[in-house]
């Protein structure tokens, strides 16, 4: 995941997750995120049961290794959080925008469905 942008403002985010963006169009490695007026975007890193490290700025956010990976999301009040194998970013914006890599718009409903239909078959020949 790399991140560009401002915070509160416009941020920009490239998720590199290939199995599904290729579910999408068969031409695609990424999906492309732009979140509209956010204002919160940190990660809560769980190093272990004690320690926990939160990282506020894009600056720091473009420094964790590994890299963050999404595993599950839930809307919580007026937040989004989005859990990592690492710990939790919680997030709160007006509006977002999803597009593949090719710039082709693409919906959340889509990019669910597209997921949904990897994992239930994952593991079978048609998951690939």
């Amino acid at each position: 995941m790399s991140l560009q942008g401002d915070i509160p403002g416009e941020l920009n985010i490239k998720v590199e997750i290939e199995y599904l963006a290729e579910k999408l169009n068969g031409q695609n490695d990424n999906i492309y995120i732009q979140l509209k007026n956010c204002t919160l975007f940190e990660y809560e890193r769980h190093w272990s049961k004690n320690e926990i490290q939160i990282y506020k700025t894009i600056k720091e956010l473009e420094g964790i290794s590994p890299a963050l990976m999404a595993l599950s999301c839930d809307e919580e009040d007026d937040y989004l959080l989005i859990w990592d194998i690492f710990g939790l970013i919680k997030t709160r914006y007006e509006s977002a925008e999803l597009h593949l890599e090719n710039g082709d718009s693409l919906s959340f409903a889509e990019l669910n469905n597209a997921s949904k239909e990897y994992w239930d078959n994952f593991g079978s020949e048609s998951s690939g």
